[in-house]
């Protein structure tokens, strides 16, 4: 391929891509050409305070914006169908972004440590959310997730610690493993009443796979039903805030790292009668001495 440049910007020679921005740019004006923003095109260009992209852009690549930490404002235009995997990760200045309805995947990491960011805008289009795309956008204080989405893959808001609620709708049918770990600020947690696969069961606060009474996602404010047989990997993870559990004779095991980081941690309830069983579970090993056993009613 070969390429043309245009005021220190490269371009494909039919000026449909952007290929490469020199690094210290500050302010760039697009050709009106152009219909995709290439891979990498804007790599660390940290002095980029906001930029125009034209109705033309179809597609922003893979890592196109990546570590543009001064990038403060970027408008997405409409005709945008296409955001590619780590597309505006580390762009730890931007505070909202609003995706277009064309879109209809939010790709592996493509916001993670837009710790600025503090709302967002996903468009009915969406239909998935995958792997780490919001990871560690700890300013995000909440989000709609809307009743397109049927999938929310592994880590996709791990440590959004800014998060408050979660409210999961009837369409989610797959969430990955540690999808709200490190949210240490949520005090709630609810699965539509319609969902197929997932429950929040007598108001618990957590997110319950259905079927087989696992337990995928608490929060600090978790209250653990006696149907629930297994707690899974990183289920409380960095859950700073609890400072009490009760879990019940019902769980026979609990998944790796299920209340690691849990730092406020002081004390975890068991049935009386159940100290040997629950001592045995190595993940609880580290937390012997937390053990307190109490007469079921």
């Amino acid at each position: 391929m070969s390429y043309i440049h245009t005021d220190g910007v490269e371009y494909s020679d039919d000026k449909k891509t952007l290929v490469r921005c020199p690094k210290k740019v500050t302010e760039i004006t697009i050709l009106d050409s152009v219909t995709s923003i290439g891979e990498l095109a804007f790599w660390k260009c940290s002095g980029l305070t906001s930029i125009v992209i034209p109705d033309s852009v179809t597609g922003i690549w893979n890592s196109a914006f990546e570590g543009c930490s001064g990038l403060t404002s970027i408008v997405i235009p409409d005709s945008v169908t296409s955001i590619g995997e780590w597309a505006f990760s580390g762009c730890s200045g931007l505070t909202s972004i609003v995706i277009p309805d064309g879109v209809t995947s939010i790709r592996e990491y493509a916001f993670s440590g837009c710790s600025g960011l503090t709302s967002i805008v996903i468009p009915d289009s969406v239909t998935s959310i995958e792997e780490g795309a919001f990871w560690g956008c700890s300013g995000l204080t909440s989000i709609v997730i809307p009743d397109s989405i049927t999938r929310i893959e592994r880590d996709a808001f791990c440590r959004c610690s800014g998060l408050t609620s979660i409210v999961i709708p009837d369409s989610v049918t797959s969430i990955g493993e540690s999808a709200f770990s490190g949210c240490s600020g949520l005090t709630s947690i609810s699965v539509d009443v319609n969902n197929p696969k997932y429950d929040s069961r007598n108001n618990c606060n957590a997110i319950i796979e259905t079927e087989t009474n696992i337990l995928i996602a608490g929060c600090k404010n978790t209250i653990i039903p006696d149907s629930i047989t297994r707690i899974e990997r990183d289920a409380f993870w960095g859950c700073s805030g609890l400072t009490s559990i009760v879990i019940p004779d019902g769980v026979t095991s609990i998944g790796k790292d299920a209340f690691s980081g849990c730092s406020g941690l002081k004390e975890i309830r068991i049935p009386k009668g159940t100290r040997d069983k629950f001592c045995a579970m190595p993940e609880l090993k580290e937390y012997k001495n937390l053990l307190v056993e109490y007469k079921k009613e």
